[in-house]
């Protein structure tokens, strides 16, 4: 069971003092590299993964290129108030112009966190900034850790909510707003992220209420929009586990907000912090996102930080309850990556690119310059976990499966071991052959094994998963990390999408529901589903049919309407087919059909057998005259206009598929006679010589004396 302190915050150092080394060359001392080699440069990764902090060390910053070679497009740092402001409206920029342009001019995108109030603009009394020792650390802090290198800084309010918070975004005494719009419209054009603070429900962040950090996020989209319209507002970093409902308490005063709705509710992404426990990115995002949705509509997730510190190798970092080796850090990456996409998690970013000078050590890069595993673990992830078309997960016991299906690769399947036992794992084949990646990126080729029994006969591969080693201190029976993963990647040759049609339709259908049928064709895996899509007209493709295994449909629709169809088709490795830009396949439908209904006469049928008994001094199933009449549609609508009499005539449109009720009464009988037709583009005759009406039943029921 997963502890309510599962996890993890960020490094507290890193954005307290990260900026600092804008203006501060850091050369630590450089060893020889340790055995790690790195895979081919990820040239083609899918945008999705970044890393914190790949900026460092002025001037060359040499993690830039490091971080780009592993599949990193995006680096995330904080914009430091008291740095860029230190004195209202005295600004200081270079170090950031310089930074922006360099990372620019690298290919990254950038997510800039406006952060840290100057004490010129706090509302909140001066506090000591100092990070707190690993015996003074707060419930649920896990991942950062103190470091005798840096000095604390000195009397500071940074996390004080800024002066004039509550006055309209630009007005010149919220200061707020000033620095967030001078930001943006200086590096807008570069930087396009803007995450508004960092886990503002730690009080090391943040000391204002969540009310006053939903107007800092209110006033910040609304500077951010006005001096950049296309850029995109994050919400703050979410701790988490500092206060598991903050954000919830966030959403709903901005949910009661009325002008809320047509700004996107003031952020356009969540943005989340998960470390050390590789099931978070999944479950815990999952919860967070239901938990968003009752307050305000679905908004994109990023997971901005997460990672695992590594407490052996050559450079050792301090072991902290949730401490993992190199091995199980590198682990962790492709586990917690697999399950951030099984989320539907859009950007992930680790945390960080090197140790700088942290106790704990998260780089993917040692100080030295040198590689861990997980750096290569990232290269893994950033060239074969790609693009997926869609993205499943299936937990069996302790074994977890996540497939990307539709990659540029084909069909991948991430599998690993959550038990410290080694388990063996057989996975369906979609080919008969496959190749197996291990977290080193090293590869092999595997043939499917063809098991038959006496219900069917398939492929499968049977894949043995090492057993999980990381395990808490405080808890040595809790395993946070599955043991070494094991990617599997079946790919078609080519790797084509599959091709599907609808049949044709003739051109009128005259009975309210018609037959569709499909079919398609693939060069290898085979089709696996198939979505159909129906047009009503000119109207907008809706869909029918989905995920489905079937290739034939019943499809009922209204008299008069053309109705369009089209198919696309989704083979066994996950490839999808584009949709057609027309239709193929169409067929309106005709059910108007005329109804000639003629009644001679009508009598009391007594005995209710449809016969007129004779005689009628015996059988009293006289003839009936002043009978009320009238012919309903299944809405109670007249067909034909109410009549009162002996008989009845009349010619009427009726329509395939509904059912009419022809209704007959008078004093003391009635009848009522329902009727269907099969099809439309027909003439009904509905010939009656003689109608009986049934004799009416009366209930009586006593009278109830109600006393005041």
């Amino acid at each position: 069971m997963t502890s309510k302190h599962t996890v993890i915050c960020l490094l507290a150092l890193a954005f307290a003092f990260g900026l600092s080394f804008l203006l501060l060359s850091v050369q630590p001392a450089v060893a020889e590299p340790v055995g790690v080699t790195p895979l081919p440069p990820a040239t083609e990764p899918d945008g999705r993964a970044g890393a914190c902090y790949s900026f460092y060390e002025n001037p060359e910053r040499p993690y830039v290129q490091m971080a780009l070679d592993a599949g990193s497009r995006w680096d995330r740092f904080d914009f430091k108030w008291p740095n860029l402001e230190p004195s209202n409206n005295n600004w200081n920029l270079a170090a950031y112009d310089s930074l922006v342009n360099d990372l620019h001019a690298a290919g990254m995108s950038m997510i800039g966190i406006p952060l840290w109030t100057p004490n010129w603009a706090a509302t909140s009394g001066l506090r000591g900034l100092a990070v707190p020792s690993f015996d003074q650390r707060p419930p649920g802090w896990y991942a950062p850790g103190s470091s005798p290198r840096v000095t604390p800084l000195a009397a500071s309010a940074a996390s004080s909510p800024p002066k004039g918070l509550g006055l309209p975004w630009n007005d010149p005494n919220n200061h707020w707003g000033n620095y967030v719009y001078t930001i943006v419209s200086r590096y807008g054009d570069r930087v396009k992220h803007w995450e508004m603070w960092n886990e503002a429900e730690w009080d090391y962040f943040w000391t204002g209420s969540e009310a006053d950090y939903a107007q800092l996020l209110k006033v910040g989209y609304q500077a951010t929009k006005a001096a950049c319209p296309d850029c995109t507002v994050l919400f703050a970093g979410l701790h988490y586990w500092a206060d598991p409902t903050f954000f919830e308490r966030v959403l709903d005063i901005l949910n009661d907000d009325p002008v809320a709705p047509q700004s996107n509710y003031f952020f356009d992404a969540m943005s989340v912090h998960l470390y050390s426990r590789s099931s978070n990115p999944y479950s815990i995002v999952n919860s967070i996102r239901s938990r968003m949705k009752a307050y305000v509509p679905d908004h994109p997730i990023w997971l901005t930080e997460t990672g695992a510190s590594a407490y052996d190798g050559p450079a050792p970092g301090v072991r902290t309850d949730y401490g993992v080796t190199e091995a199980e850090s590198a682990a962790y990456l492709i586990q917690s990556y697999a399950n951030a996409l099984a989320a539907d998690v859009k950007r992930y970013y680790w945390f960080r690119v090197h140790d700088a000078d942290m106790a704990e050590h998260f780089g993917l890069v040692r100080n030295d310059r040198s590689l861990r595993p997980s750096y290569v673990a990232y290269q893994v992830a950033t060239t074969v976990l790609v693009s997926p078309t869609f993205v499943t997960r299936v937990p069996t016991g302790s074994h977890v499966r996540v497939t990307l299906w539709g990659t540029p690769r084909g069909k991948v399947s991430v599998l690993w071991n959550e038990s410290p036992v080694t388990g063996v794992y057989t996975l369906p084949a979609a080919l008969p052959t496959a190749t197996f990646v291990d977290r080193w990126g090293v590869t092999r080729t595997v043939t499917a094994t063809d098991i038959s029994d006496s219900a069917a006969e398939y492929l499968v591969y049977t894949a043995t998963l090492p057993a999980a080693t990381a395990s808490r201190v405080s808890d040595p029976n809790d395993y946070f990390v599955g043991g070494d993963p094991l990617i599997v990647i079946e790919s078609e040759a080519p790797n084509e999408p599959p091709i599907a049609t609808v049949h044709p339709l003739p051109a009128l259908t005259y009975s309210p529901a018609c037959t569709v049928t499909w079919e398609g064709q693939d060069n290898q895996s085979g089709i696996w589903l198939y979505d159909v899509q129906v047009r009503d007209g000119d109207g907008s493709w809706s869909t029918w049919q989905h995920s489905t295994t079937a290739t034939s449909g019943q499809f009922a629709g209204q008299h008069g309407h053309t109705y369009y169809f089209r198919v696309q088709a989704t083979d066994r490795v996950g490839n999808r087919g584009t949709w057609p830009e027309d239709s193929q396949a169409h067929t309106t439908l005709h059910l108007a059909s005329t109804l000639h209904l003629s009644i001679g006469a009508f009598f009391a049928d007594e005995n209710r057998s449809d016969v007129w008994d004779e005689p009628i001094s015996v059988t009293n199933e006289i003839t009936l005259t002043a009978v009320t009449l009238r012919f309903l549609d299944e809405a109670g609508q007249d067909v034909v206009s109410p009549t009162v009499g002996s008989s009845w005539e009349f010619t009427a449109t009726i329509y395939s598929g509904q059912t009419y009720r022809l209704w007959a009464s008078s004093a003391d009988h009635t009848r009522v006679v329902s009727f269907t037709w099969p099809g439309g583009g027909e003439v009904y005759t509905v010939t009656h010589s003689a109608l009986g009406l049934w004799p009416l039943t009366r209930t009586y029921l006593p009278s109830v004396l109600r006393h005041g």
